[in-house]
């Protein structure tokens, strides 16, 4: 038997797809011509901005910081503006720690120091490692004005 096919589109999916379709084309444009004069004309016009607490809280809230970062900085209304590279360091270190060697690279690229990566907040080794004979504690070449390998360490001589 043949299967008899009703004329009667359901109309409101034909309704839908053609708003879908618009909206799309309207995004569309908007990034093809519509976005790019009007954050050139908006940069124009921000190229006269001083550093303010408003542009501060713009900058922070853009990093969308989580829980930690209200522990390490506390309310921004409160931070003098000296330290407000501090807080978008905060910020931004608290976005690139996501990724393990996001924090490390981050602080390298700061010129900040990090404890090693091993170890815990006391700054003991995770996983502490045995002590290796004195003869392999370095290289087979010794520097000029360093100390002998297991050589006891002179008074006043930093490690």
């Amino acid at each position: 038997m043949r299967e008899i096919r009703t004329g009667i589109t359901d109309i409101d999916d034909y309704l839908e797809a053609r708003h879908r379709a618009k909206q799309d084309l309207d995004a569309d444009r908007w990034r093809r011509e519509t976005r790019p004069r009007d954050v050139r004309l908006f940069a124009a016009h921000a190229r006269h901005l001083t550093w303010s607490r408003a542009l501060l809280k713009a900058v922070v809230e853009e990093l969308y910081p989580d829980d930690l970062f209200a522990d390490l900085v506390g309310t921004l209304d409160r931070i003098p503006r000296r330290q407000w590279p501090w807080v978008f360091a905060s910020a931004v270190a608290l976005r690139r720690s996501w990724r393990r060697d996001g924090l490390t690279r981050f602080a390298q690229s700061l010129r900040v120091s990090l404890p090693a990566s091993g170890s815990d907040q006391h700054g003991s080794p995770a996983h502490p490692s045995r002590p290796s004979p004195s003869r392999f504690c370095g290289s087979p070449r010794r520097r000029q004005g360093a100390p002998r390998c297991g050589a006891p360490a002179k008074r006043g001589s930093r490690p």
